[in-house]
């Protein structure tokens, strides 16, 4: 899955480039976005304001590719947490990124701390 132009989106992103963030919409422009089942479950659980913003929603999710919680992730997750004690669905969202080989790019710095974890904090 591993690639250049594949990357790994985290929900704070999503949230910035749907709000109309120019600087975040320009860095996802072109290329191939994976997003966690985490990162599906937290964006379809936010409370839209109309049904056009929930299709929006649902429009963009559909264009990324999804990663399931399989076995790796579900191992690399419990590694992470144990080493970081971080929250669950970060520590998923982490191993994501970690059991795939695709780079995340997030807005949390918090994820700048997680050792063999690639990470572009924007």
């Amino acid at each position: 899955m591993s690639g250049a132009s594949n990357i790994l989106v985290d929900t704070n992103l999503i949230i910035l480039a749907i709000g109309g963030n120019k600087d975040i919409r320009n860095l996802l422009d072109g290329r191939t976005l994976f997003i966690s089942i985490i990162t599906e479950i937290e964006l379809l659980s936010i409370p839209f304001q109309s049904s056009a913003d929930e299709r929006l929603m649902r429009d963009f999710i559909s264009n990324c590719f999804l990663i399931e919680l399989d076995l790796e992730v579900r191992k690399q997750a419990i590694s992470i947490r144990k080493r970081h004690k971080i929250k669950l669905p970060d520590a998923i969202i982490a191993a994501s990124s970690v059991s795939k080989r695709i780079t995340l790019f997030t807005a949390d710095k918090g994820f700048g701390k997680i050792t063999g974890l690639n990470a572009v904090v924007i």
